[in-house]
């Protein structure tokens, strides 16, 4: 299950953030009756992890794991002691601060002797200012080509051949476009992005595979 949350922006990194949630559910252990909620979200580039522990729930001590393929995964976090309380649910936070650019982060809770938790992905793309991402490229079957469009301002995309005749264009006031390897010959060709409410341009290139 994948959602589409759109865009932010971080003022600190110069970046614009797109970023997508899809959760993974593992196979399913003790940890299901220590943890009550377990969830990931991104701000500012960073990924917060936050989750749980029911009343009445104990553990000894937390690790924290990441992985970008969901099978290989590497601690990033230990938290010493006693976790949990026998009276009361405990809340816990931790913040990745460097996950991995441009790639899905997968992160997993060992809790101390009581299980794992389920997986949680997230992507995270970083788009520099004026410029795109195209992922991926070469394009074989579909590919999404992310720019800057805080505002939903309407963006025309022109697709070149060698000669610089246009030979494909599409708009939208989203900040992606969805690019099919069906939709033109096999190339490399040159497109630019126009934002039409302020004229402004980005250059680009992609090569379509078949």
């Amino acid at each position: 299950m994948c959602a589409n949350l759109g865009l932010m922006i971080s003022s600190k990194l110069n970046i614009r953030v797109f970023f997508f949630i899809c959760l993974l559910l593992s196979g399913k252990g003790n940890s299901q009756t220590i943890l009550d909620e377990f969830s990931i979200d991104v701000t500012q580039g960073q990924v917060l992890l936050a989750w749980t522990i029911k009343s009445g729930s104990l553990c000894n001590g937390i690790q924290i794991y990441r992985s970008t393929d969901s099978l290989n995964f590497s601690e990033i976090k230990n938290i010493d002691g006693i976790c949990g309380d026998l009276s009361s649910p405990v809340y816990y936070t931790y913040t990745d601060q460097n996950p991995i650019q441009n790639e899905t982060n997968y992160y997993k809770l060992a809790l101390g002797g009581e299980g794992e938790s389920d997986i949680l992905g997230v992507e995270v793309l970083f788009v520099p200012a004026n410029s795109y991402l195209l992922r991926p490229n070469p394009i074989s079957g579909t590919a999404d080509l992310y720019f800057e469009n805080a505002n939903n301002e309407n963006i025309e995309l022109k697709i070149y051949d060698d000669l610089g005749s246009v030979i494909h264009k599409k708009s939208t006031n989203t900040n992606r476009f969805i690019l099919d390897s069906s939709m033109i010959s096999k190339g490399l060709y040159y497109f630019t992005i126009i934002n039409q409410a302020s004229n402004r341009v980005i250059n680009g290139r992609a090569l379509f595979l078949h």
